[in-house]
């Protein structure tokens, strides 16, 4: 495999097959590209998408790297929330989502990076809150078990996508790392991977590689690109399950409930949501719409009206049970 080859392929926009995207990245996590050319690769896919079959093949690469995580036994799916970016602009809400889930009685697996590159990431949230990253596949496990939540360093998942994602900020790209860890299906049928991006242009790019993987996945624009919606205005929600697609939600502006947001540092998120949690305040409405469509994916109710009418009520399992 001539890297210098891949590369020029890639910039003239002729994308890469699938066997090739797959020795390509399989090799670049297992640290056998040297860092010039690793360089090279991740400018060369933040700037031109391989298609499809290319993201088939890095995502195979990267899920024949990964560990035996196991969703507990149960009758709902487990929700998989990665967090890949932290906020600047925004309280960071991925923990209240968790929590929101797990008062439902439905398991929550949180992946991502420990640090937020300058915001608040939402391991800093968690942490206000008493929950820390899981050191072990074998802790994860029992988290998920035991407490129905865990939290999963990138690191864990596999160290060599850890490594590519450190290279973000010294290149200024986000792409190809990002891309994958949003994408990867850590717990297979048993789950719903909530895959957000970052600009809703990326929505249809992003459609055809889910629908290939199939299993069950939310793909929306994530506030700030993380996995939880704006909630000062919803935006479109599509509900991808086994190759087929339906529109849940369509984008609209501006909550009535923005107002009662907290400041966005990890310390009075992390108050806020205890709060909301204890309280039963009220939740912003686009929440409110993507946790509907959460315990619908999970099988907690038959149908999304159903889901819809819960949470129209309120968001708390403990309230709704």
């Amino acid at each position: 495999m001539s890297y210098a080859t891949l590369i020029r392929q890639i910039e003239a926009g002729e994308g890469l097959g699938y066997l090739d995207a797959r020795a390509l990245l399989a090799a670049l996590l297992d640290g056998g590209v040297p860092e010039l050319e690793t360089a090279a690769f991740l400018v060369a896919l933040h700037q031109h998408d391989p298609g499809v079959d290319a993201w088939l093949g890095m995502h195979a690469a990267l899920a024949e790297r990964l560990p035996d995580f196991s969703a507990p036994p149960g009758p709902f799916r487990t929700i998989v929330l990665p967090t890949y970016h932290g906020v600047r602009a925004h309280p960071h809400l991925t923990p209240l989502l968790a929590l929101l889930l797990k008062s439902f009685g439905i398991p929550v697996l949180i992946h991502g990076v420990l640090e937020g590159g300058g915001g608040t990431a939402a391991a800093y949230v968690l942490r206000e809150l008493g929950v820390m990253p899981c050191g072990s596949v074998a802790q994860v496990n029992a988290a998920l078990r035991d407490e129905g939540l865990a939290f999963a360093p990138v690191a864990l998942l596999n160290p060599g996508l850890a490594s590519l994602l450190a290279l973000r900020s010294r290149l200024g790209v986000d792409h190809l790392a990002t891309r994958l860890a949003v994408l990867v299906d850590t717990l297979g049928e048993t789950s719903l991977r909530v895959t957000p991006v970052t600009e809703a242009i990326e929505l249809s790019s992003v459609v055809p590689v889910l629908q290939a993987l199939g299993g069950h996945a939310l793909l929306l624009q994530g506030c700030e690109g993380e996995a939880f919606a704006d909630p000062m205005q919803r935006p479109d929600m599509l509900l991808v399950q086994d190759g087929e697609v339906q529109q849940v939600y369509e984008s609209q502006s501006a909550s009535s409930l923005a107002a009662n947001l907290p400041a966005i540092d990890a310390r009075a998120t992390g108050a806020w949501i205890a709060s909301v949690m204890r309280d039963h305040s009220p939740l912003p409405l686009p929440v409110r719409n993507q946790l509907a469509v959460c315990l619908y994916a999970a099988g907690y109710t038959d149908d999304l009206n159903q889901a819809r009418a819960i949470t129209a009520i309120n968001g708390f399992g403990r309230a709704a049970a």
